[in-house]
């Protein structure tokens, strides 16, 4: 029975690959998620995943059992993960019952020479546990076997380091340049035009003399930088106007980013929902979809990010759909105020509490997490936005301005952006990047002899930032 099951996963993978199951569901548009409204590729959606992150906030992996070892498999030439498992003495049953729990993060009918999996296997056969990192350098996936039969899916990320990190510099040839030659991430280039591209125009109003300094967070894993986090502060001075902003979650929990008296720098969409990695896919007529193996339009922007990062509402709006569906995994439809535009946000890991179709949302209110559920490579969302019943792209909107900090919250929002307007203050103009907080430890301005005199409490400027 076994032996007849392995061609035909073989045989379903290279239809998946080459796109033939696809193209044999009549209407279906080029773009696997064109048709965000149809029915076409309906599906139960999975169980939920678990979330067990590293800091112990919820339910953790079980421990071993007794005698219990995790070991590694390596997939060698030629072989299954079927073959690999059998040959380790795992019933047929349990490998049948892991491949259906995993399938909406991983086909693992079709793995590849080189691939790596940890393994826990008891004395009895029984596949205790599997696990397998995703794409990225903090994300992976645990199927932990149940008493009762089937396996649970916990989703999971490596124990990280947050660093404050700041860099300045003059603008020369373009900002992108000049940060790759200070040493800085250039992704810092993208996501300070996700800031302040509303006012500044960086292809066309950019000057070589412009500056810029910059504070963001900066990821790392057993000592090595893995990822860029969230910008928590900039300025940039274009033609000798001068342009700050600050990132700041309200008592409500939405995100934003804020000038100095608390006018919203956003406009009523977002041109990025979440705190990004990077951008590993741009809005296109014209992409070789990774999963599909073929040549499609992709109507949204990919940004990656670890699996469980919140996603934010980009407008205010009304939620019309919250469903799963096989291509593009768990994902949410927002109708916006104006009802011109409609958002989608693809591939999610699961929905925020009391997320469902009819609820009314805040722009930067968190409505789902970052997954890789449906087509997906690894850990990304896939954000769409339609003007009128046609795709735009989410990064070209021009739209009227975001709604300020809440007159309420006017000194909250004052005493937590104290510590980074002095930090930003006190870098030097023209730095590689500096760390000004070493993970829990309080902020450190650099110092510098032509800094301003300080006029903010040390009670606020010694005090550790909030994330």
């Amino acid at each position: 029975m076994g032996i007849a099951l392995v061609p035909r996963w073989r045989q379903r993978g290279r239809a998946e690959a080459t796109g033939t199951v696809a193209a044999a569901v009549p209407g279906l548009p080029p773009d696997h998620a064109a048709s965000l409204d149809s029915t076409w590729d309906d599906a139960p959606a999975p169980p939920s995943p678990t979330i067990a992150p590293a800091d112990g906030t919820a339910p953790s992996l079980p421990p071993l059992p007794a005698g219990a070892q995790e070991q590694e498999l390596v997939i060698s030439r030629g072989q299954t993960l079927y073959d690999a498992l059998r040959a380790r003495g795992v019933p047929h049953a349990q490998i049948m019952a892991l491949v259906k729990a995993c399938r909406p993060y991983r086909n693992l009918t079709r793995v590849h020479r080189g691939d790596r999996f940890r393994t826990v296997v008891l004395s009895d056969g029984t596949l205790w546990r599997l696990r397998f990192d995703l794409t990225d350098d903090e994300s992976y996936i645990a199927l932990q076997h149940r008493d009762e039969g089937g396996y649970t899916v916990y989703e999971l990320t490596y124990p990280v380091q947050r660093n404050v990190v700041g860099v300045g510099g003059r603008v020369g040839r373009s900002l992108y340049e000049s940060l790759r030659n200070h040493g800085a991430p250039t992704v810092l280039a993208t996501k300070l035009n996700d800031i302040l591209g509303w006012d500044i125009d960086f292809r066309r109003d950019s000057r070589p003399d412009d500056t810029y300094r910059i504070l963001y967070e900066e990821i790392r894993r057993d000592g090595r930088i893995i990822r860029t986090g969230s910008v928590l502060a900039a300025e940039y001075v274009n033609r000798g106007k001068v342009h700050r902003a600050y990132r700041y979650t309200t008592r409500d929990g939405d995100t934003g980013y804020y000038d100095p008296d608390g006018h919203s720098l956003a406009k009523q969409l977002m041109r990025a929902p979440l705190e990004y990695s990077r951008i590993s896919s741009s809005f296109s007529l014209r992409r070789f979809h990774p999963v599909l193996k073929k040549w499609a339009p992709h109507y949204g922007v990919d940004y990656a990010a670890p699996v469980g990062t919140p996603v934010w509402a980009a407008g205010d709006g009304v939620v019309v759909e919250a469903r799963y569906s096989k291509t593009n995994g768990r994902y949410i439809k927002i109708r916006h105020t104006n009802r011109s535009y409609e958002s989608y946000y693809l591939h999610l890991s699961r929905y925020a509490r009391g997320i469902r179709r009819g609820v009314r949302v805040r722009q930067g209110q968190v409505i789902g997490y970052v997954g890789a559920t449906g087509l997906a490579t690894g850990p990304h969302l896939d954000f769409r936005v339609r003007k009128d019943g046609r795709w735009v792209d989410p990064r070209r909107l021009d739209l009227p301005a975001g709604e300020p900090v809440p007159a309420a919250e006017r000194n909250r929002f004052l005493a937590m952006i104290a510590p980074y307007a002095y930090a930003l203050a006190s870098l030097p103009d023209d730095c590689s990047p500096v760390v000004l907080r070493d993970g829990p430890s309080p902020l450190r301005p650099p110092a510098r002899t032509d800094a301003p005199a300080a006029s903010t409490p040390v009670v606020l400027i010694a005090a550790c930032l909030t994330r």
